[in-house]
């Protein structure tokens, strides 16, 4: 099977700062370093989106040095609505496609393909898709036949939750009218941004959601803004065959202990060139 993990909402704050009580560098790092011990032989690592908490650059090098701390399969990023694409680029210049102005990238895994794309819309939480971005997509689908699973911040659903039905993707329809065409080749969609696990089809199509790696939101129907909770930081172990998917939910102990580290370049040697392709 292929494998393909998938971390999300890491909300990166400035070295030695805490963000809600929490230290979401030391928690992306415990999953890091899990994925590195356990998981290294994953096709890819997707971070979909929420990369900062506020978008400031000192946040984005401290992403790409922490990074560079590990020994990874290929990461592919992309943005969420607390990221700033413009301060981003000037960090991972190499990440941002040149047609669409947008994180975007195509991930050859095998006999499928993966397709990570950028939702991020600016100064509001909530998402879109752009003509540019969802001709791209189209332009993917059209030329390569193989099945894909698509990866990206905001899901364009509602789930019942208040807050975060408010801040959708929007473009859920323009997505679909993109996506009906090939929709015997669209396999699964994963989605950060609600902070919580939750799965279900939207228009027929197979989602999940992946909590992430900082707070965690209750599950409540009432209220009109979103109640946290602190739990270990998850992330998604997807693995892929020609007839099945699964997704297994990994929340991480701090401090667990690696008894095994798999062998591999040092941690200078990957500073300077840390496989972020996108």
């Amino acid at each position: 099977m292929i494998k393909v993990i998938q971390i999300t909402d890491i909300h990166l704050v400035p070295r030695g700062t805490e963000l809600r009580r929490l230290d979401p560098e030391r928690r992306f790092r415990d999953c890091l370093e899990q994925i590195e011990a356990e998981h290294w032989d994953a096709m890819a690592v997707v971070v979909s989106g929420d990369l900062t908490d506020s978008g400031d650059r000192p946040s984005y090098e401290l992403l790409r040095d922490i990074l560079a701390d590990y020994w990874l399969p290929p990461v592919y990023l992309t943005l969420g609505n607390h990221d700033r694409r413009s301060t981003f680029s000037h960090v991972f210049p190499g990440a941002v496609d040149a047609r669409t102005d947008a994180v975007q990238a195509q991930i050859d895994l095998g006999s499928q393909q993966g397709l990570v794309l950028d939702t991020w819309m600016e100064g509001e939480h909530a998402g879109t898709l752009c003509p540019q971005r969802l001709d791209w997509l189209a332009e993917r689908l059209r030329l390569d036949p193989r099945p894909a699973l698509l990866f990206m911040h905001h899901a364009p659903l509602r789930v019942a939750l208040k807050r975060i039905d408010q801040i959708p993707l929007l473009s859920d329809n323009e997505l679909w009218e993109t996506l009906a065409p090939f929709r015997d080749r669209v396999r699964h969609i994963f989605f950060g941004h609600m902070h919580r696990n939750v799965s279900g089809s939207w228009r027929g199509v197979p989602f999940t959601v992946l909590s992430g790696t900082t707070h965690h939101g209750m599950l409540d129907f009432k209220t009109e803004f979103i109640r946290d909770t602190i739990l270990d930081p998850f992330y998604a172990v997807i693995l892929v065959d020609d007839r099945d998917i699964v997704v297994h939910f990994n929340q991480v102990r701090r401090h667990w202990e690696a008894t095994t580290r798999r062998p591999g370049p040092t941690n200078a040697d990957l500073r300077e060139s840390a496989d972020i392709v996108a």
